[in-house]
């Protein structure tokens, strides 16, 4: 939980629902709490502050990234110094370089990995006039200049004991996604991924075992989010959704049977968890696009990298088939640039791109974020600037391509892919959304040329 700082369309806009579900414990408990998210609010770092103060908090942590760590460290400082609070942060990125944060004596304290009970215990610490000796899952620095790493926390067992996100706290009609009509929000309906692909952050925080919600517990966040905030779109950002399949089909039927028929939904997840079936009834139940994770088109890289996902390209090509045939869009995830990987790896993947035809695809540069297995294979070899971990942007070359032959490489997988006569026709079914898509791309290239 938390993020790595992926640059994305600027027209999308998460809510930052740790956060949320953070809140949504504290005032199970009894805690006052306020979330406030400059991006939804249009503010600045120093719009925030003022917001911050007028609240005169005794406990603020941020939700940080690698892309913006800088600024929030700043604001972090500002915020101690301006309120006297206890001032800490959490995140992906935080949890793996906590020992770097505190330079400069900006904040109090980290949390690391899963944030609601760790955020409790320091919360309930502070009010009690007591410092964070002892909590799990926190790294905090004594009044001697030691930074104290206090013992990991255990993974959360039984999600279904955490209240539902406090969706009261945000303002739900600011986020939004690329090409949807109205607000957005994210559900998280299940934790962790044995998978452990090499580039992967999401096991960072929410670690190698599946842990899933109940359909019931997930229909309860659904219920509220749509029938008492009236929202309509919703983004679930599972590892693999489908893992259990047993599981989804009793949300479907869910949703149906509590008369939410105008929920439209969308999902991550893995082809191998996916047959004609269950999209079938996933479609029934509103779900309108699948992302799926394909990463690379070579049998080593997939072996090495990717969890062995795509092991059977065969079945791949019908998913995809079986998800259109029902009318659910599909987004094929792909990436250029793995450690060992030559050109002629990276063509295999533009070529199964090619096969799989996808409604979307996304390609992005392999990035070693902090804590992955990639980080550790590559961290004696290679400086790492975590402001520059876009996604988008190859920071260097492997063995066999430079930087720029990579950045060549994901352009070549763009255009192929777009100026396919057959892509062409099906976009030109809907000529503002193809020109919307266009514009996005051309942004997105212009701002790598730009880094």
């Amino acid at each position: 939980m938390g993020g790595f700082g992926m640059a994305v369309n600027p027209e999308l806009l998460y809510p930052p629902i740790e956060l949320a579900h953070v809140a949504g414990l504290l005032e199970s408990r009894g805690h006052e709490v306020a979330i406030i998210d400059g991006d939804a609010l249009g503010v600045d770092a120093a719009g925030a502050l003022t917001r911050i103060q007028a609240l005169a908090p005794d406990v603020c942590v941020l939700d940080s990234s690698s892309t913006s760590l800088d600024q929030d460290l700043e604001l972090a400082g500002r915020v101690r110094e301006a309120t006297g609070a206890l001032t800490g942060m959490l995140g992906s990125q935080v949890t793996y370089t906590p020992d770097e944060i505190f330079e400069g004596g900006r904040i109090d304290f980290v949390v690391r990995g899963e944030p609601e009970f760790t955020v409790l215990d320091v919360v309930d610490r502070r009010g009690g006039g007591g410092d964070l000796a002892g909590i799990e899952g926190v790294t905090w620095k004594g009044a001697d200049g030691q930074v104290v790493h206090e013992p990991e926390r255990e993974k959360i067992a039984d999600l279904d004991a955490l209240p539902l996100p406090a969706r009261h706290l945000l303002d739900n009609g600011a986020y939004r996604f690329p090409g949807i009509d109205g607000p957005i929000t994210t559900v998280k309906s299940s934790r962790g991924c044995p998978l452990n692909c090499s580039f992967c952050g999401y096991t960072l925080a929410q670690g190698l075992r599946f842990r899933f919600r109940s359909p019931e517990h997930v229909l309860a966040e659904l219920k509220d989010l749509y029938f008492v905030h009236g929202l309509r779109h919703v983004v679930f950002r599972d590892p693999i959704f489908t893992t259990r399949k047993d599981r989804v089909a009793a949300i479907c039927d869910g949703i149906l049977s509590l008369g939410m028929s105008d929920l439209a939904w969308q999902c991550e997840t893995a082809v191998k968890t996916l047959d004609a079936e269950l999209l079938g009834k996933m479609a029934a139940a509103g779900c309108t696009h699948v992302s799926l994770g394909v990463e690379s088109g070579n049998a080593e890289i997939q072996k090495k990298h990717c969890g062995n996902k795509l092991s059977d390209l065969d079945k791949a090509a019908e998913v995809f088939r079986a998800a259109r045939a029902v009318g659910i869009e599909t987004r094929a995830f792909c990436m250029i640039g793995f450690p060992e990987e030559t050109p002629a790896m990276a063509d295999e993947t533009i070529a199964l791109v090619d096969r799989l035809d996808p409604d979307q695809v996304q390609f992005c540069a392999v990035t070693a974020y902090p804590g992955t297995p990639l980080h550790t294979m590559l961290r004696d070899s290679r400086d790492f600037d975590y402001a520059a971990m876009t996604g988008f942007q190859a920071l260097e070359g492997n063995e066999h391509m430079t930087a720029e032959e990579i950045q060549d490489k994901i352009r070549e997988g763009y255009r192929r892919f777009y100026r396919r006569p057959k892509r062409m026709l099906r976009e030109l079914k809907d000529p503002k959304r193809f020109a919307a898509r266009i514009a996005r791309y051309a942004t997105l290239f212009k701002r790598r040329a730009a880094v």
